[in-house]
């Protein structure tokens, strides 16, 4: 892990707080992700065999909606969508640099349970990826993913999924952080092509432009 890149793309504390405000923010439409499902999201796209372009993966997070990216509000989420994601490529192996992130469950009976946005923006990345993933693979690594994201998914198939406490989602949360971890090595041990920071790829807007 370079330290130093690391330490480039990582989104200060401050801008954290102020990223999450923004995603709930009037600057945003109603169903863009919260950072909860975005977090899970993006572990899905960058674990990908095939590294996904932001043009591919940026439009989901603001589900179906019909944006103006010109605002000057959605500009400043759209830059820190892209720092983001970097920061996770150069984060989602390290045990040290990255863990999900999470609410705890609604207090409403029909709420929004711990883990289950991650979840969800989680299974999305993972819809994404190219239906012949596995064609530049042998056999074993191809199953070692399969049997990864198994494992990623595994205890969210529990029969108690809906009664489950927070402690226990948590427990269940650090089981899919540990495969996602492992498909991030995998990706590396296999030499497949490194995941491009998307504030650096061709034809993704320039942070620097939008925060003008």
């Amino acid at each position: 892990m370079n330290t130093t890149q690391q330490d480039a793309v990582c989104l200060s504390e401050s801008e954290m707080d102020a990223f999450e405000a923004l995603l709930a923010s009037d600057s945003v439409p109603d169903d863009c992700m919260s950072l909860e499902m975005l977090d899970g999201y993006l572990a899905g796209v960058i674990v990908a065999p095939t590294p996904l372009k932001p043009v591919e993966w940026l439009p989901s997070v603001w589900s179906e909606s019909d944006v103006d990216m010109r605002g000057s509000g959605v500009q400043k989420v759209l830059s820190l969508v892209l720092r983001y994601h970097d920061e996770l490529v150069e984060t989602l192996g390290d045990p040290e640099g990255w863990a999900p992130f999470f609410y705890g469950s609604d207090e409403e009976p029909d709420g929004t349970r711990l883990g289950d946005e991650w979840m969800t923006g989680f299974e999305l990345g993972l819809s994404l990826w190219a239906e012949d993933w596995a064609d530049g693979l042998d056999g074993h690594d191809a199953a070692t993913f399969e049997g990864l994201i198994e494992q990623a998914m595994a205890p969210w198939a529990d029969d108690e999924v809906d009664t489950a406490d927070d402690d226990t989602r948590i427990e269940w949360l650090t089981t899919t952080a540990t495969a996602v971890r492992a498909m991030r090595q995998l990706r590396e041990d296999c030499g497949l092509p490194p995941v491009p920071h998307a504030t650096a790829a061709a034809g993704a807007p320039s942070p620097r432009s939008l925060d003008a």
